[in-house]
Formats: structure tokens, C-alpha cells, sequence
């Protein structure tokens, strides 16, 4: 993550590929796992990194840039499933965070990879005392249909774009920077007044995405669904949050985990799209909290 995010994470290495992670180590026994979402990286979480360095500076924060984003570098597209994702979530957390109480956060595909690694890694999903879900889907798109975003003339090109020539992949990036910031301003923010530079910032991050990452995650949410891991969401406690403009991850996915899921709060945020985390920081924060007091009992006597 770049230093004037966050000073005090340690970058690390983790698994077989490997995949990078940052790591700040608090004073208290708690950690908050934060994962990312399709196209982003560990940085699109800065926001709520910086609340906890600041309100919380005994929590300790790990994060991730899942295969084939950011740091981690690019992978062939049958390695980028939502099966390895959760697979790199554990090895960090086993890497990082051997002990002690976790916090977990998800955004888009990172709630579906949280889904799928308490889902399949039982040992560890013990040490889970919250959850956020935030603009998560737990059908596969192809039962969906394809979601507005994914319609837009840039992401039409990509699966033809991965097979092109190195000339042609690069004129295709310089038309995706062209495109794309104004294309996200439209169709994932929604707020009124969220700082251009914002979406500059969500839109660099999807540019530097490897055209075989956007391939291969594409491919398999077509037709991954964790419905089954919400059985395993009523062990703990936890947040759904969505955007009522969420055109991704509609509103209705939410509404299927927060109705199984009895131990959890829905917030639905009225004039924010899909990236609640950059839109709607503050109630991303407040969940934050309301989980760390739930991990943490004795602080709701400090506070």
C-alpha cells in the first residue's frame, strides 16, 4: 500500500504463488481482515484503515491484494477463482494473524471470498467474532444476468482483449483510462459530492488490473454462488451494507443474507452505488466499531 495511505503496515509474503499482504500489529488481541473487491486492491480499504489507526490503534489490520491484483501480480486466468481467493485470505491469516479474535471484511468479491472461507476453513472461521458484508452477491451472475456495469463498452472488450497482441492489449488500456473514470462516475458512485479524485483513484485501480485477472474472475463468477456458506453467517454476528444504486451487486443479494442470516443488521444506503467504501465511509466505520466492541466486551465500558 502506498506510504501516504497508511505508514505503520508491514508488507509480507504469503502461500505458493505468492500474494502480498500488509500487516499492522495492535496492542489488543483483535485483528480486522480486510478483503477487496474485483479490480481493486488492499488500498481501496484506506479509508477505514486510517478510522482504526486513529480510533482504534490496538486493533491490528490485515490485508491483502488478492491474486492477480495489484502487488500480487498477474496470474494465468484459471488460477483466479473465488476458491483460491479464500485459499490466500487463509495462508495470510495463518501467515500474519496465527492468534486471536478476527474481524472479517469483505466488498464485492471480497464478501463472496469471506462467504467462501468461513465456508470451507472451519479451524479458522472459529476465531471469527464479526462479519461485514458489504455490495456482496451470493448467486452467480449468469443467474443474475449480467449486471449494468459489467455492460459498458470497455468491459465488453476485455475478453477479446486478453487474446490480442501486446501493441493491442496496450491500445486497449489507454482506451480503458479514456473511458473508464467517467463510465464509473456514472454507473458505481452515486453520492452527490464524492471527490473526483476518488474515482480517479477506484478508476487507476481497475486500469492496472492485468487483462487476465478481469478474464479469469469474470469466468468463474459466472457461475460461483455461496448459498450455502450463509448457514455458517448465524454463528456469528455481523452488517450487510448495500447501495441502493448498487448496479453490480443489486440490493436484492443482500436482502438473501441478511433474511437467512439472523444474527445481522442490513443497511441500505439510499443515493450510493457499489463502491460503499469510498461513497459511504462512515457507516463502513460504524460497523467497524459496532464488530470490535462485539470482539472486544470490555471495551464498551473504555468508550
Amino acid at each position: 500500500m502506498q506510504s501516504n495511505k497508511r505508514t505503520d503496515l508491514t508488507p509480507g509474503w504469503c502461500g505458493d504463488l505468492p500474494v502480498r499482504y500488509y500487516h499492522s500489529q495492535g496492542s489488543g488481541p483483535v485483528t480486522v481482515v480486510f478483503i477487496h473487491g474485483f479490480t481493486l486492491t488492499a488500498q481501496s480499504y484506506f479509508q477505514q484503515v486510517d478510522f482504526l489507526h486513529y480510533r482504534y490503534p490496538e486493533v491490528s489490520c490485515l490485508l491483502l491484494d488478492l491474486r492477480g491484483h495489484g502487488d500480487s501480480g498477474e496470474i494465468e486466468p484459471e488460477l483466479c477463482t473465488l476458491d483460491a481467493t479464500a485459499d490466500d485470505v487463509a495462508s495470510a491469516i495463518r501467515t500474519a494473524a496465527p492468534t486471536g479474535p478476527l474481524v472479517i471484511v469483505g466488498h464485492s468479491l471480497g464478501g463472496m471470498t469471506a462467504l467462501n472461507f468461513l465456508r470451507r476453513y472451519r479451524d479458522l472461521a472459529a476465531r471469527v467474532r464479526g462479519v461485514i458484508l458489504i455490495s456482496t452477491a451470493v448467486e452467480s451472475l449468469s443467474s443474475q444476468g449480467v449486471p449494468q456495469v459489467l455492460a459498458l463498452p470497455a468491459a465488453e472488450k476485455i475478453h477479446n482483449a486478453v487474446e490480442a497482441s501486446l501493441k493491442e492489449a496496450q491500445a486497449f488500456r489507454t482506451e480503458v483510462a479514456a473511458l473508464l473514470a467517467p463510465a464509473l462516475a456514472a454507473t458505481v458512485f452515486y453520492r452527490d459530492g464524492v471527490a473526483y479524485d476518488l474515482v480517479q483513484f477506484h478508476a487507476a485501480m481497475i486500469q492496472n488490473t492485468p487483462l487476465k485477472t478481469m478474464v479469469g474472475f469474470f469466468d468463474d463468477l459466472q457461475h460461483h454462488e455461496e448459498l450455502e456458506a450463509i448457514d455458517k453467517l448465524n454463528e456469528v454476528p455481523g452488517v450487510v451494507i448495500v447501495g441502493e444504486e448498487d448496479h453490480f451487486t443489486p440490493p436484492s443479494q443482500s436482502e438473501v443474507i441478511a433474511d437467512a442470516w439472523g444474527k445481522s443488521t442490513l443497511y441500505r444506503l439510499a443515493d450510493v452505488g457499489h463502491m460503499v467504501i469510498l461513497e459511504a465511509p462512515e457507516i463502513v466505520n460504524g460497523a467497524l466499531e459496532q464488530m470490535i466492541r462485539r470482539a472486544t466486551p470490555q471495551q464498551q465500558t473504555q468508550n
